[in-house]
């Protein structure tokens, strides 16, 4: 089980199985850490890849073909719905509440806006893939009522499920990464069984 910790940082993880080698064998050096204030969720990727992509940078528009963290996120343990925060290297976001790959639930431009996110270094604005001149990282906030479709008001004593992800499926060299194993043929991220538990003090 992973602990979120209140005000203060949880011990660093790793984003680092390669569920599928023989496909897709690069593996690029990406990990997190998290912490929660009661109303809002912090994350902060670090991510060392040899190259980066950021085209998209209107919100809701979909990222996971640039260099993305993703972050699939089960609040109730009594409903299936999760949501999937996914985010480029210029912090755009794209946001959806659903069940499955199909049949998703987009989030609306006012709670986009509400989740906040700062990257090091900051990037002038979009760019096709370019060689990485190093690591790159991104903070995020996720304010509770980012959750906007579960009715939640703290994140505290929580008792949740999720996975984390890394992946750029349009880049020259693919590359799909997850903290939690995902046993499956091919690449797919939404798949709530390999979920695993996740509870905020």
């Amino acid at each position: 089980m992973f602990v979120i910790p209140f005000h203060r940082r949880s011990e660093e993880q790793t984003i680092s199985c390669l569920n599928w080698p023989e496909a897709f064998p690069y593996k690029p050096g990406v990990t997190f850490t998290a912490w929660h204030c009661g109303n809002a969720l912090h994350i902060e990727y670090t991510v060392d890849e040899q190259s980066v992509r950021a085209l998209e940078d209107r919100p809701g528009e979909f990222v996971y073909k640039d260099s993305c963290v993703e972050f699939f996120f089960q609040p109730r343990l009594d409903d299936p719905h999760y949501y999937n925060f996914e985010w480029n290297p210029l912090g755009t976001l794209y946001l959806a509440w659903r069940t499955g790959r199909e049949g998703e639930t987009l989030a609306p431009r006012p709670v986009l806006d509400m989740v906040t996110a700062e990257a090091t270094p900051s990037w002038p604005g979009p760019f096709a893939e370019k060689p990485a001149a190093g690591p790159w990282s991104l903070r995020v906030r996720i304010p509770v009522e980012a959750l906007w479709m579960s009715g939640l008001d703290s994140f505290d004593h929580l008792r949740s499920r999720a996975n984390f992800y890394k992946c750029g499926s349009g880049l020259a060299v693919p590359h799909f990464l997850s903290w939690a194993p995902v046993d499956t043929p091919k690449p797919d991220f939404h798949r709530p069984e390999f979920f695993e538990p996740v509870e905020f003090e």
